[in-house]
């Protein structure tokens, strides 16, 4: 499911059931780029009010490094 999400538009899956504010975000043009996925993985309720991520965020700079570089990996 990572693969191709770096520079992708947000909620592209099929199928899958994205909250009302990730719909409403990619509705208005959310692309998953290195800031947007900073934000919303360094705290993704602050991000995105009223997700269903239930994940609480991380707080190291290399953590949100690491992932981030991977997605990218992944994305080509």
């Amino acid at each position: 499911m990572l693969n191709g999400v770096f520079e992708a538009p947000a909620g592209q899956v099929e199928k899958f059931k994205y909250s009302k504010a990730l719909k409403t975000a990619a509705e208005g043009g959310l692309v998953w780029d290195d800031t947007s996925l900073r934000e919303f993985l360094k705290k993704p309720k602050a991000f995105m009010k009223g997700t269903k991520m239930s994940f609480a965020g991380l707080k190291k700079d290399k953590d949100l490094d690491a992932i981030i570089e991977f997605l990218k990996a992944n994305s080509q």
